[in-house]
Formats: structure tokens, C-alpha cells, sequence
């Protein structure tokens, strides 16, 4: 039976409506890999091998990368690695670190979906769980454990300015 916890309060680990600088959208993607094969009338690219795409702030390892854009514009992603590590600066000036061993994206929903291995972290913050899903539209996360595990969240109490 699958274990899952529903995480409002987890949101208190991200700032922004994204996982990133908000000027960080509107800045180039970069993807370098070991192969990349590319079908640019469809909007498609797999790229294997040491892939690292980077845009503004973030920066994402794997070993598998596929991308495909609708015909909307929409982006929509998915990654394989031994593990996929995302790191990212948020507009609070923190940084973001995630890891899993699969990933989906999904612009149109605005969602992404860490598989396998997960967890999220901002500063000593951390959310472990089989899935963790989290909407950049609504800053709602969902963690979740599968074949009876647990979840594991790690919140702690921000620190007190001495002088107030």
C-alpha cells in the first residue's frame, strides 16, 4: 500500500513561484552532453551522457535528458541519472539543492515530479519520499512513500535577529 503525506507547510521551502530567480526564465538554455540528437521539426532533442543544462541560476546533471516543446510553446522534460542533481539560487538569494534518480517537467501544468530517491533541500530544510511533487503555480508539495516507507521532512525553526 502507498504511504503518502499531503505538504502545505513544506512550501516554507521555496520563496518564489518557481525553483529560481524569477529573471532566471527569461535567460538562454544551455545543454552540453556526450550525444545529443536533435529533430528540430518536432520540437524534440535526447541528449546522453555528462548532460548538464544550465539556465541563468540553475544547473542540472544527468545522464539522460529528452526534451519536447508543444505546439503552445510549452516545455516539457524528462531525466534520467545515477542520481539527477538540480541545484538553484531562489530570489531570497538561498539555494535550492534536489536530487532523484528520474525527473519529469511539465510546463503546461507547471509541475515537476521527482522520482526514485528523492529529496529537496533549502538550507538545513530537507524533503525525502519516493515522489516528491511539487506545482510551481501553487508552491504545494506532495511527498510520497511507496511499499509502505515513510516520508522524512526536516523543518527548522529560522533563527532569531539577537538585536530585536
Amino acid at each position: 500500500m502507498s504511504r503518502f503525506l499531503v505538504l502545505p507547510l513544506v512550501a516554507l521551502l521555496i520563496n518564489s513561484a518557481a525553483w529560481a530567480e524569477t529573471a532566471d526564465r527569461e535567460k538562454p538554455v544551455n545543454v552540453a552532453a556526450d550525444n545529443c540528437v536533435a529533430d528540430q521539426k518536432n520540437s524534440q532533442m535526447v541528449c546522453t551522457g555528462n548532460v548538464v543544462l544550465t539556465q541563468g541560476t540553475l544547473v542540472m546533471r544527468a545522464d539522460k535528458l529528452t526534451t519536447r516543446e508543444d505546439a503552445e510553446g510549452k516545455k516539457f522534460a524528462k531525466g534520467e541519472g545515477r542520481p539527477v542533481r538540480f541545484k538553484q539560487k531562489l530570489d531570497s538569494g538561498e539555494m535550492l539543492d534536489a536530487e532523484s534518480l528520474r525527473f519529469d517537467y511539465d510546463e503546461a501544468k507547471g509541475e515537476m515530479l521527482l522520482m526514485d530517491k528523492a529529496w529537496v533541500k533549502k538550507n538545513q530544510d530537507i524533503v525525502i519520499g519516493d515522489v516528491i511533487t511539487y506545482n510551481m503555480n501553487t508552491e504545494f508539495y506532495q511527498a510520497q512513500s511507496k511499499n509502505g516507507g515513510r516520508v522524512n521532512i526536516t523543518i527548522n525553526p529560522k533563527k532569531k535577529d539577537p538585536a530585536k
